[in-house]
């Protein structure tokens, strides 16, 4: 009797379960082109927020993003920050003034850190805003915050590094107080995304 109990209670278990996991898996199937619509533009808006006098976007192939990216993991040895996504960014007449890159870090302390980064043609940095990140409130979460963001606008010097001192130099920023690890994630993003951005100009992405 016991036993006939339990197989019951097992099979009415295992029925929910499976009744759980279909309402799940159609409601995932409902909402995913709305979700993936949402992202695409909040991502153009934080593009267009990183990146003066824009126009319009070119899209970069991803196979030229998937080349880096198996590059830089082949030469570091590990697993660094990642493209994303790249454009180049056009003016109003037209013209190339620079690209804009969506980038990852794992390196966060409450794991991914992703950000966006406009480069200029001439390799200094247009701007810079963290649009996705699980990093303590009031510690690592401060790196959305828009002043401590803008001290990367104008940066030309790399690979930037950080600053404790609250005196940084040509090639630092000042840290985020009491999140040092967050402050790492958020610049090996940014280095990588500086560096992707020059290799596609210097290697005749500006003339595309």
């Amino acid at each position: 009797m016991m036993k006939k109990r339990i197989l019951k209670n097992t099979l009415i278990l295992l029925a929910v379960t499976l009744v759980a996991a279909l309402c799940l898996s159609g409601v995932y199937a409902l909402t995913k082109d709305k979700i993936a619509e949402a992202e695409a533009k909040e991502r153009e808006e934080s593009f267009k927020a990183v990146m003066e006098n824009v126009s319009s976007f070119d899209s970069i192939p991803a196979e030229k993003i998937t080349r880096y990216n198996e590059n830089a993991r082949a030469q570091s040895g590990q697993n660094g920050a990642e493209i994303l996504e790249a454009r180049r960014v056009l003016d109003g007449s037209g013209d190339f003034i620079g690209v804009v890159v969506s980038v990852v870090s794992h390196k966060g302390y409450g794991g991914d850190v992703v950000l966006s980064l406009g480069v200029n043609r001439d390799g200094s940095i247009s701007g810079m805003k963290v649009t996705s990140m699980s990093e303590t409130s009031g510690l690592g979460a401060n790196c959305q915050d828009p002043e401590w963001a803008s001290q990367f606008a104008g940066k030309k010097t790399f690979p930037l590094n950080y600053d404790k001192s609250g005196s940084p130099e040509e090639d630092e920023i000042d840290a985020i107080t009491g999140a040092t690890i967050t402050t790492k994630a958020v610049l090996e993003a940014v280095n990588a995304g500086v560096d992707y951005a020059v290799r596609y100009m210097s290697d005749g992405g500006a003339s595309e």
